[in-house]
């Protein structure tokens, strides 16, 4: 069984928006980059015909060229984003241990103290997606709640982050509705899930001074930290983690 959503959600509708406002930008800067290739283009051919060094003329006509080129890289590179590239679930099987079993999970979080992502020409991937954490009976899990774009890049702007700061009531409502509707492990595996640390793995756990984040630290000195973005699931995180 797979978790399909019921309708385009507020995610989704903010993902094809920014990729249809990373398109509309692209033609934009289209038109202007043409207008200047034709500037260019010119003056490259007026200096060809004053008889003027030839590599003068023949610099200008690749440049304007070369703007022209890579305008319509990065515009056909944003409009062929995949935005629900993220809904296939990890391939192989999650290793749960004997009599594992949920028992809390803190939705709408994203970590933080590390690279998120990588972009090049305008799109890329984010190498950090998940957006909740699960905790069972023996280990703690961060997962990524397969909403349209979590893990894309477009037009230089992490969706992912986006919908963690303006959808993430559709993190917390998806993330339900596959707890009520997935066993375990099909949970585990739609959201291509990671296994943080067993719980007596745990090291310290601890609060950021002014924010809502906490921070792991696993006995072999890994470090995971993680803004909450509610503060009465950054209150109940406290609790479970045992943060004064």
């Amino acid at each position: 069984m797979k978790y399909e959503p019921h309708e385009e959600n507020r995610a989704a509708r903010l993902a094809s928006a920014v990729q249809r406002v990373g398109v509309g930008g692209g033609l934009f800067r289209l038109v202007k980059t043409l207008a200047l290739a034709v500037l260019l283009l010119g003056l490259g051919v007026f200096l060809l015909y004053m008889r003027l060094p030839w590599y003068l003329g023949a610099a200008l006509i690749v440049i304007a060229a070369f703007v022209v080129l890579l305008d319509v890289v990065v515009l056909k590179r944003i409009a062929a984003v995949d935005l629900n590239a993220s809904d296939k679930p990890a391939v192989g099987e999650v290793a749960l241990e004997p009599g594992e079993i949920l028992v809390d999970c803190i939705p709408a979080v994203m970590q933080y103290g590390k690279t998120r992502s990588v972009a090049v020409l305008g799109t890329g991937k984010v190498l950090l997606p998940e957006n909740a954490l699960l905790m069972t009976n023996k280990a703690i899990w961060a997962l990524t709640v397969p909403l349209a774009g979590v893990d894309r890049v477009v037009a230089d702007a992490d969706i992912g982050k986006w919908q963690w700061l303006s959808a993430y009531q559709e993190i917390i409502n998806a993330l339900q509705e596959m707890i009520s509707t997935l066993p375990l492990e099909e949970l585990l595996k739609q959201g291509r899930a990671k296994r943080l640390m067993g719980w007596e793995e745990i090291k310290e756990a601890r609060t950021l001074p002014f924010s809502q984040a906490i921070s792991l630290t696993r006995t072999d000195g890994k470090k995971f930290g993680y803004s909450i973005r509610l503060k009465e699931d950054y209150q109940r995180a406290k609790e479970i983690f045992r943060i004064s």
